[in-house]
């Protein structure tokens, strides 16, 4: 993926595929306005590690992820400041995940 988006207006369904039941998605997390999408462009192996679909009418804003790399590159400060709003963004999602895990652990023993 060399692109990331800012979320206008709608919203955005994230979902991974199961391992214990193959080619099923488990929906993560929904994106809406405010939320940024397809920071993948920053970190090698630059790769989306999750689907991505709209639930409603969405408008984006997207930008080249290898631009936003180079600008990272030559500002640090800018950089900086990217890396920080990247790194919430990353912890908020692990703990939806590992949310979203305990309750497919939850759901297998009652089974």
């Amino acid at each position: 993926m060399n692109r990331f988006y800012l979320i206008l207006e709608g919203k955005v369904e994230l979902e991974m595929e199961s391992s214990a039941r193959e080619g099923a998605l488990i929906p993560i997390r929904t994106l809406g306005p405010g939320d940024d999408l397809g920071w993948e462009w920053l970190f090698p192996p630059f790769e989306f590690h999750a689907s991505a679909r709209t639930v409603e009418p969405t408008k984006t804003i997207s930008f080249y992820g290898t631009r936003l790399h180079q600008q990272c590159e030559e500002d640090h400060d800018w950089g900086y400041e990217i890396m920080k709003r990247i790194a919430a963004v990353t912890v908020q999602s692990f703990s939806v995940i590992q949310q979203k895990l305990m309750e497919c652990d939850n759901a297998k023993d009652r089974i």
